[in-house]
């Protein structure tokens, strides 16, 4: 695998795992290695996409075992967030 698809798969690593520290380093190397804006745009869209996806998967799982739905609109969305 070459420099510029490692990192690519990273920083889609680093945005499923909600690793900022991570995903800010590997941008810095993205811009090393000429990624180009629109190259970083569709691995951060993808690394979402496969994370959301997840996450929605989860919910529908926790609701068949727990009974208990998800409310969507009620993530957290501060950075000085407790929890």
């Amino acid at each position: 695998m070459d420099n510029k698809t490692e990192v690519m798969v990273a920083m889609g690593a680093a945005i499923g795992a909600n690793c900022i520290p991570c995903f800010d380093h590997l941008y810095a190397k993205a811009r090393e290695l000429r990624l180009s804006e629109a190259e970083i745009e569709k691995v951060v869209a993808l690394g979402f996409k496969v994370k959301n996806g997840a996450s929605l998967v989860l919910q529908k799982a926790i609701g068949e075992v727990a009974k208990i739905e998800a409310d969507p609109a009620a993530a957290c969305t501060k950075h000085d967030c407790p929890c």
